[in-house]
């Protein structure tokens, strides 16, 4: 017989931990900037949300242009949150793109204590076989897919499942900003 605590260390779960304490766990809202108006992970954000919200389609250029000099601060330019499942799946992204990492922060505090107010909305996307989704409330989008979706009701059983996991998701208090080498660092949000 394995030695239970050895079979813990392997999966990293703890040994005393039941199957219902694991169902427990919470998504959580996590936090990110990017490096750049120039930076590719912007225009690839910018790009998938303009097929799934058309009417905000716009260039990482014109966001600079109608940010005021005093938003862009060392900790990156602007700042978005993302809705992560318990094994770090990115379920979805926010809608806007924000001044700030507090302003998101800000937002997403706000938008989780009205989720009951919100609506899902399957959109196709630019293929016949891609479909998203976007979540609003009232007509202001919130929050949209991350990824494609082969059909329109998966996609809305999907926004669904997004919106009931961020009612209960954990608030992340630290940013992920972009280094100069490409990688990612967790700072606290009130870092300078």
């Amino acid at each position: 017989m394995p030695d239970p605590e050895l079979c813990g260390r392997q999966t990293g779960v703890p040994v005393s931990e039941t199957l219902s304490d694991r169902a427990t766990r919470r998504a959580r809202i996590v936090f990110d900037t990017f490096r750049s108006i120039h930076d590719p992970r912007l225009a690839a954000w910018l790009l998938f949300r303009s097929h799934l919200l058309p009417e905000w389609s716009i260039t990482a250029g014109s966001l600079s242009e109608s940010t005021p000099e005093a938003a862009l601060t060392p900790l990156g330019v602007f700042g978005v949150w993302r809705l992560l499942a318990t094994n770090n799946r990115e379920l979805a992204r926010c809608a806007r793109i924000f001044v700030s990492p507090r302003a998101a922060f800000d937002a997403v505090v706000a938008e989780q204590a009205r989720v009951d107010e919100m609506t899902v909305t399957a959109v196709r996307g630019p293929q016949s076989t891609t479909h998203g989704w976007v979540i609003r409330r009232g007509d202001r989008p919130v929050l949209t897919a991350a990824r494609w979706y082969e059909s329109a009701s998966e996609a809305a059983a999907a926004g669904r499942a997004a919106g009931a996991a961020l009612a209960t998701a954990t608030i992340a208090q630290g940013v992920s900003i972009g280094t100069a080498s490409g990688r990612r660092a967790r700072v606290g949000m009130n870092a300078p």
